[in-house]
């Protein structure tokens, strides 16, 4: 009896720690008005070379600058899908550079980067970059959904990716998606597995295969940390210590690369000790 009401208790404070602080749009939009800086008509230059300028700062991993700009540009041109979609990558650059204790931060960029994904496509993006960014915004928000909504934003996320595949076999960003997905689903605690219903099929193979896919896409740190992890949750400690030892063997070159780098050598040093 004691043994049952134990489980009941720790059951009951999971759901309550699992809950999901659903972020309401009205809290994205104090967001967005805090993070971005109105620009007076007089200071805007043209829409292409701006938004070329966004891109051009992020190729850099000039993350700040680029997503200074971008969210500029968002609030000036709200129904431009190609500029929404740079505005959500922006975000999603935003969480990572951002402290990791800093959650209610990271949960609003995370949940800024999902919508300006979802109002790009739904004012016309199509194409892979819309897809696979919609995909690993999705990705990037299940913590953020109620429990018994988890399973299907955790397929809808997978669906998506596999969509953006479809159209570009090597898109890094769905891949990328792919991976994690697998490896958050074959991760879960024990108490999650239990309660988990409808969570689509997945396994380490597959997180690993799709990782190293991205990699080979584009070897970023993000990447191939990614990877690491995967081949940690594989047990495979000494091939992880390889991809991340690998990781600093080049010079930073793609976006989030700097940001990324203290996560790095944080699992590094563990996996050395």
């Amino acid at each position: 009896m004691l043994k049952l009401s134990s489980l009941a208790l720790a059951f009951a404070l999971f759901v309550s720690a699992c809950a999901g602080p659903k972020v309401a749009t009205d809290d994205i939009l104090a967001w967005r008005a805090r993070e971005g800086v109105a620009r007076p008509e007089a200071q805007r230059g043209e829409r292409n070379a701006e938004l070329e300028q966004v891109r051009t700062l992020r190729a850099a991993d000039e993350l700040a600058e680029a997503r200074k700009l971008a969210l500029a540009l968002a609030a000036e041109r709200p129904d431009d899908s190609e500029i929404l979609l740079a505005a959500s990558r922006a975000e999603s650059d935003q969480v990572f550079l951002l402290p990791e204790d800093d959650k209610e931060a990271r949960n609003l960029a995370a949940s800024s980067a999902h919508e300006f994904a979802g109002a790009a496509f739904q004012r016309g993006g199509q194409g892979p970059q819309f897809d696979a960014q919609l995909a690993w915004t999705l990705g990037t928000t299940t913590h953020l959904q109620p429990m018994g909504e988890r399973a299907t934003h955790a397929r809808q996320t997978l669906e998506v990716a596999e969509r953006t595949l479809v159209q570009d076999a090597d898109n890094a960003t769905a891949l990328a998606t792919i991976a994690l997905v697998n490896l958050r689903l074959e991760t879960l605690p024990w108490i999650a597995s239990l309660m988990a219903s409808g969570l689509p099929e997945s396994s380490l193979a597959k997180a690993e295969d799709s990782a190293r896919k991205a990699v080979k896409s584009v070897p970023s740190r993000e990447n191939r940390l990614i990877l690491a992890k995967v081949l940690v949750a594989a047990e495979r400690k000494a091939d992880a210590r390889a991809e991340l030892e690998s990781a600093f063997a080049a010079a930073p070159q793609h976006p989030r690369d700097h940001a990324l780098e203290p996560q790095l050598r944080a699992l590094l040093k563990e996996l050395r000790d």
